[in-house]
């Protein structure tokens, strides 16, 4: 049983990394093109943009995303009544922010929205959209399709990044229009693809409608305490140590975001299993707890690489403006990777519908780093932002795991360890030059965690086995 659980997820696993790896490999690619052609405090206004955006977005639709595809994988469900809900909410959440856009600048409350305002609307109602229709298509089990838009939207963005920014040199502007173009591309091939004017229903269910928003609203405190821990600083370090100082925390979590690509593609995969173990009721906590345990090796040594080698990574990403920069690095990676083990026992939250509980870890979570945030950052500058995040990270964790009390308690001994090792790795290469040290943790962390390696080691020779033998 357990076997076709492996494959199942390995399948989808697969699919959601052509749609998403690829994507985030080429945007980390294109940080020397960002770092060269912008300036910090242009890089830094972008930032913040995006970052409003992703703060609106949850509010505004209720975070009907949320429910879109979590309710498609329930049985007997009509989902074109799922479909006209989630739309509705996601135009309405448009049309707000359009207003609200239009008000402040009447008003001159921010200075964000007075020269980009249409581009940064725009921004907000191809992202919203997109973020429908991909959870649309993987609820209605159309996950290949959805994957061909992901590698659709990479070639838009490097296409037109480079186009903008390195042939006509428009800057900032051209920095935003081919990000709503990355956007749009693929939003609209799966509207053509999968026809979805054919899931408008003319009916409008309410009670359904009531039944989504039960499960999407506590949601909302739980996609905002994510907001918080991960872009609030943004805010936070601009007003204590100024724009620049943001520029250079944003490109600083672009070397953290090798981790979250590789956690987000097994998430979404790992997601729909869980799903499916929820409506079969299955009882097998030993396969969720096991699992865990692999996804923590694999990522706790990626992380471990990828602090290791920081100053290098850095050195060829990041244009000398922007170097400085790598001082942040080692302790964003350990954020990433508790976000990512947070995210693991999410998915099994979602999948219980549990959303009350996810809305309580998130609020303790939010409001933990927003504290330390202007602490920390008043003491130790922008420093101060990652070790609050990764505290605040793992507060979040640590509720949701002892919620639903199914990583065992062996497992669990040996993911801190892991992650305590790391910790004392971030402190060797940022406040040190004792690099030996540093590569002696990681050898420590590759032991610790060598039965999956030597699983995995096993698998791969049975896996090229067979395809030596399919070929003869």
């Amino acid at each position: 049983m357990n076997k076709n659980k492996y494959k199942d997820l390995a399948k989808n696993t697969g699919i959601f990394a052509i749609a998403n790896f690829s994507s985030k490999v080429l945007v980390f690619l294109l940080v020397p093109l960002y770092t060269r052609t912008l300036s910090t405090s242009d890089y830094g206004f972008y930032d913040l943009a995006y970052s409003t955006i992703q703060l609106f977005l949850p509010i505004l639709t209720l975070n009907i995303s949320e429910a879109t595809m979590r309710f498609l994988m329930k049985s007997d469900i009509d989902r074109d009544s799922v479909f006209s809900i989630s739309l509705s909410n996601v135009i309405i959440a448009s049309i707000i922010f359009g207003l609200g856009i239009v008000v402040n600048d009447i008003f001159s409350i921010s200075t964000l929205t007075e020269q980009y305002g249409v581009y940064i609307w725009g921004l907000f109602v191809f992202y919203a959209l997109n973020n429908l229709f991909v959870q649309f298509s993987k609820g209605i089990d159309k996950v290949q399709e959805m994957a061909i838009s992901g590698v659709l939207g990479t070639l838009s963005m490097v296409l037109f990044n480079v186009l903008f920014l390195l042939v006509f040199k428009l800057g900032l502007f051209g920095f935003f229009v081919a990000n709503i173009t990355c956007y749009a591309i693929p939003t609209f091939y799966l509207i053509i693809k999968l026809q979805f004017w054919k899931y408008l229903s003319k009916k409008y269910d309410k009670e359904l409608q009531k039944q989504m928003l039960i499960f999407s609203v506590p949601l909302i405190l739980n996609t905002l305490g994510w907001w918080v821990n991960n872009t609030s600083d943004r805010y936070i370090v601009a007003a204590i140590s100024g724009i620049n100082s943001n520029g250079l925390i944003s490109v600083a979590y672009k070397i953290p975001q090798i981790l979250s690509t590789v956690s987000a593609i097994f998430i979404q995969a790992w997601q729909i299993s869980a799903i499916k173990e929820q409506e079969n009721d299955s009882k097998d906590n030993s396969f969720s707890s096991n699992l865990f345990l692999h996804y923590n090796a694999l990522l706790s040594v990626m992380a471990s690489f990828l602090i290791l080698f920081d100053k290098f990574l850095s050195s060829i990403l990041f244009g000398n403006d922007f170097y400085q920069a790598w001082k942040f690095v080692p302790f964003l990676v350990i954020s990433s990777l508790l976000n990512a083990a947070a995210g693991y026992v999410g998915a099994i939250l979602s999948a219980n519908m549990a959303a009350n509980t996810m809305a309580k870890s998130a609020l303790y979570g939010m409001s933990v780093n927003i504290v330390l945030n202007i602490i920390l950052t008043l003491f130790m500058g922008p420093q101060g932002i990652t070790i609050a995040t990764v505290i605040s990270s793992y507060i979040i964790y640590e509720i949701r795991r002892k919620s639903i009390k199914i990583i065992e308690s062996e497992v669990q001994k040996r993911v801190l360890l892991s992650w305590l090792l790391l910790v004392l790795e971030s402190i060797l290469i940022i406040y040190t030059n004792l690099w030996w040290l540093s590569l002696i943790t990681v050898f420590i962390i590759l032991n610790l965690f060598r039965q999956t390696f030597e699983t995995l080691f096993i698998q791969g020779k049975k896996v090229l086995r067979k395809l030596k033998f399919n070929n003869e």
